[in-house]
């Protein structure tokens, strides 16, 4: 797994993070009148285990040299 940052939306606010885990890219669908609308999500996990859903243009891998430091406990 990469570590990543970025940001996710809950409740319509915008919410960063500093450090995840991505895990895969995902996909997930929201509904409209004419019907649902999908789209790509990343799959990742936070440092206290919750799992969030970013769009891909609101998340960036960490440089190799980071991924290799042990950053708030997460290998």
């Amino acid at each position: 797994m990469r570590k990543c940052k970025g940001f996710y939306y809950k409740d319509g606010s915008r919410i960063p993070f500093e450090q995840g885990l991505f895990h895969q890219w995902g996909c997930t669908y929201e509904e409209f009148e004419a019907g649902p609308g999908n789209y790509s999500v990343a799959i990742v996990e936070l440092p206290d285990g919750t799992i969030i859903m970013p769009y891909p243009t609101d998340l960036q891998f960490l440089p190799e040299q980071e991924e290799r430091g042990n950053v708030d406990g997460m290998l």
